[in-house]
């Protein structure tokens, strides 16, 4: 599982905790800090952060019930 984030998204802080508290495995890209995870931000077409990626599959923005 990949989170694009940035340091100061408070949605994207309730992710992580949320999927830290279920044990579930994550690399977090912080798309401020990251040239290459910039440009992966771009290329994905983010219009905002979180994106949760898992395998093929997309998540814009957190919802507890989609993971």
């Amino acid at each position: 599982m990949k989170i694009l984030s940035t340091i100061r998204c408070g949605v994207c802080k309730k992710a992580k905790t949320y999927l830290s508290e279920k044990g579930v495995a994550f690399r977090e890209y912080d798309v401020e800090r990251s040239e290459a995870e910039r440009r992966e931000y771009k290329r994905l077409n983010g219009k905002g952060v979180p994106i949760i990626l898992v395998g093929d599959q997309r998540m814009d923005g957190f919802d507890r019930s989609r993971l």
